[in-house]
């Protein structure tokens, strides 16, 4: 059913795909447990579809009970955590609460780079998300510093000709 509504939310129809997650969700919780690592995700998906409809808050609110959950049963440098952290603080940021932003993607950050390095791809992603919310900060130098910085490495690691490059 997860896979069904996450394919039904890539058609743009989020409302729909909300309610099989919801559906979903129930039933994992009653078989699997609320601690559960699939649980845990479509728990986060379930906040993914929240905040495509715009209900930002909602879906952080989503995401910060995911997180607490999973800092206990996954641990703190798991990289199911260290999304679902990234995941809250692009929330904060949908909701142009910025410098908040910025601290959770910083924290983030530094996990990521001790625990993936500073080359991993979601390193990287995390330190594009850090300057963006300080552009939107209107911190436009430094933004471009950590940009140009990540696309250093970048180009090194993923190849000039990489999508994300």
């Amino acid at each position: 059913m997860n896979d069904v509504a996450n394919a039904v939310g890539a058609q743009g129809r989020y409302k729909e795909s909300e309610e099989l997650l919801r559906q979903c969700l129930e039933v994992q919780k009653t078989v699997l447990g609320e601690d559960h690592p699939s649980t845990l995700r479509t728990m986060s998906n379930v906040a993914k579809a929240v905040g495509a409809q715009g209900r930002h808050k909602e879906a952080e609110e989503l995401f910060r009970q995911c997180l607490e959950v999973q800092k206990t049963v996954l641990g703190e440098d798991h990289p199911s955590t260290l999304r679902t952290m990234n995941d809250v603080a692009n929330a904060v940021v949908q909701q142009g609460r910025y410098k908040e932003a910025e601290e959770l993607f910083c924290q983030c950050l530094e996990v990521q780079k001790s625990v993936l390095g500073d080359t991993h791809p979601s390193t990287l992603l995390t330190m594009s998300n850090v300057a963006n919310a300080v552009r939107k900060q209107g911190r436009y130098k430094e933004a471009e510093e950590l940009l140009r910085q990540c696309l250093e490495v970048q180009k090194t690691v993923l190849g000039e000709d990489h999508p994300s490059t």
